[in-house]
């Protein structure tokens, strides 16, 4: 098996923790990225013996600057390439919240870090013919896409920015996808999860309901193998999977007049803060 060297963002914990330990066990290079300097230690302490080929990234998704800081130190370290970037890194506030970049939590977090992650290693993926897997949800199905209110504030509901920005995972991938030839694109819907991320930085209220939904959801670890497949296939097709198959979409992410203007937009705040 060919020893890949991947990027794992969102990856102390979760599908994130647990895909970053299987994949340094197989004898991976795994570059995790993650906001809590406690956490990455505690995930370098959980590998244990094979942690040597673990790099850990302190970045907080909150803050663009951050991550830019970080893509340049990858950049360094990775002069030959990139085999595989997993944007994994996820935030359901529980209530509207904006951060130092001036952006709704969720919007920022779970999409235009995504945005940035993947444009500015591209060059890197294009030398060995990367993947960029995203993961997703079928929570975009019950989002609609609203040009004049990309960001979702107007009546803003926490599961309902949740459900706009997993839209958005799918139609940055395809976006991406018919724009670059040496990098292939997915996004996996994991399925209902027991993991953390819908009682972190919300109120009890909202952590209790999370705890209900997910109480009889898939393990992390039950989520890998799609990752796997798609990290060790050598041409899977492109596209949206669950379970380790091609799962549907909705009509809305498959729109490339939409998936144009959702880039343009996001394209354009990038260049603002970076240019």
């Amino acid at each position: 098996m060919y020893m890949q060297t991947i990027v794992v963002t969102g990856a102390t914990s979760g599908i994130g923790k647990a895909l970053t330990k299987h994949l340094v066990h197989e004898g991976h290079t795994v570059f995790a990225f993650g906001r809590a300097e406690d956490k990455l230690n505690h995930l370098k302490d959980d590998i244990g013996k094979a942690k040597g080929r673990l790099r850990l990234m302190n970045a907080d998704f909150r803050s663009l600057s951050a991550v830019e800081k970080a893509l340049k130190q990858l950049e360094k370290a990775l002069p030959e390439g990139l085999d595989v970037l997993v944007n994994n890194a996820a935030a359901v506030p529980g209530k509207k919240a904006f951060t130092d970049d001036g952006f709704e939590t969720q919007y920022q977090v779970n999409h235009l870090s995504h945005v940035h992650m993947t444009k500015r290693l591209l060059p890197l993926l294009a030398k060995r013919r990367g993947k960029v897997i995203t993961t997703g949800s079928d929570a975009h199905k019950r989002a609609r896409f609203d040009y004049r209110d990309i960001h979702a504030l107007k009546r803003y509901h926490p599961f309902r920015s949740y459900c706009r920005t997993k839209l958005y995972n799918n139609m940055m991938s395809n976006y991406f996808s018919r724009h670059e030839d040496n990098v292939t694109f997915f996004v996996v819907h994991p399925g209902r999860v027991k993991t953390d991320i819908g009682t972190k930085d919300t109120n009890k209220f909202y952590a209790f309901v999370w705890r209900i939904f997910t109480r009889k959801g898939f393990t992390p670890e039950d989520t890998v193998p799609t990752y796997v497949m798609l990290i060790d296939a050598q041409t899977p097709e492109q596209g949206y999977y669950y379970r380790e198959a091609l799962h549907e979409e909705s009509a809305v992410a498959k729109n490339t007049d939409y998936q144009d203007m959702l880039m343009r937009h996001a394209l354009r705040e990038l260049d603002t803060l970076f240019l």
